[in-house]
């Protein structure tokens, strides 16, 4: 798939984090957990593309996150394919567990909108309250619960996604043990990403069972399978 060019229609912001609506066709979009190298045109100060993930997961417009301070809307972006290896949530799940630990939940709620059309109960497990603005852009039917609660129910999904920083696998298995989870588990790492999924600087590496592998190409989404053995 070529490159694409898109304008940004609207900015808002989401918590500490920015987001924004492009008018890209549906064709280009990226599914949740991939990412889209994108730079500004006529940028002459950012020669580094910026990796933008699918947010909230609105059927009907694309949502971008996070977006450079700076970008307004009406700027038009130069956007490579969607890269990476994105979640890949279950047909058979029927009930989906989401961890945004310590990060945003922007990038997670991309999972709700599927999860919900194929029947499935999804239960946000989120320590931090959220504010007023973000509530209003979850689904009703998204139960907000606090961390704590899956170690008294861990029997409950029977598929997890996680969003958290690279440096924060080990505080996250340290509160709640995830390797013996029933359900699977698949893990968003956030990592650097400045070689737009060329996988040539090693920046992005994460240590996982197999050696050291890149987010940009093998990621950012692994199974946690992959991955607790050397959290």
């Amino acid at each position: 798939m070529k490159s694409a060019k898109a304008n940004i229609v609207e900015i808002f912001q989401l918590g500490s984090e920015i987001l924004g609506v492009l008018d890209l066709p549906q064709k280009f979009w990226p599914q949740p957990g991939q990412y889209m190298a994108c730079q500004r045109v006529d940028d002459d100060l950012a020669p580094l593309a910026t990796p933008l993930f699918r947010a909230l997961g609105d059927p009907e417009s694309l949502t971008l996150a996070p977006i450079p301070a700076g970008w307004a809307p009406g700027d038009g972006l130069a956007i490579a394919p969607p890269q990476g290896r994105g979640f890949d949530l279950p047909k058979a799940a029927r009930q989906v567990g989401l961890i945004p630990f310590d990060v945003s939940p922007t990038r997670l709620l991309a999972l709700v909108s599927p999860a919900l059309a194929q029947g499935a109960e999804v239960a946000l497990y989120n320590d931090s309250a959220l504010p007023i603005d973000f509530l209003s852009r979850i689904p009703s039917r998204v139960e907000i619960l606090p961390l704590s609660s899956l170690m008294e129910n861990p029997d409950w999904p029977d598929y997890l996604a996680v969003d958290l920083d690279r440096s924060a696998l080990a505080q996250l298995m340290e509160r709640v043990d995830l390797g013996n989870l029933p359900g699977s588990v698949e893990v968003l790492v956030r990592a650097p990403m400045p070689c737009r999924g060329i996988g040539a600087c090693g920046v992005c590496a994460v240590p996982t069972r197999r050696g050291y592998r890149f987010a940009c190409v093998d990621g950012p989404v692994f199974p946690l399978k992959e991955m607790r053995y050397v959290a």
